[in-house]
């Protein structure tokens, strides 16, 4: 399932699980794609610098299922920021984005 994550202030509830099991690293994480414009914008998970907009919207981020905040950060332009909520493993989200210039 594809789920598509839009605009400038966006947060996701989803219902959480309340079990707890022990898995594999490689399938406790979800699949994040981002489609960014400037490419060129860094992609943060959590503080940490992920990668960058390049080609994220073709191959996706791995990224630990839970909370997360996703920031999207280039010189010139304004951040943006999302926090994405009691995301479940094997889970695919979208998320697409234009970052505004500072000045125009």
């Amino acid at each position: 399932m594809k789920k598509l994550i839009c605009g400038m202030a966006v947060s996701l509830l989803l219902s959480a699980c309340s079990n707890t099991v022990a898995v594999k690293k490689s399938e406790s994480s979800f699949q994040l794609f981002v489609d960014v414009t400037p490419k060129s914008a860094v992609i943060m998970v959590d503080d940490v610098a992920m990668s960058t907009g390049e080609n994220t919207a073709e191959v996706p981020l791995k990224i630990d299922a839970g909370t997360r905040r996703i920031t999207i950060l280039h010189d010139g332009y304004y951040p943006f920021k999302t926090t994405l909520e009691y995301i479940q493993p094997g889970e695919t989200y979208t998320l697409k984005t234009h970052l505004i210039q500072e000045t125009f």
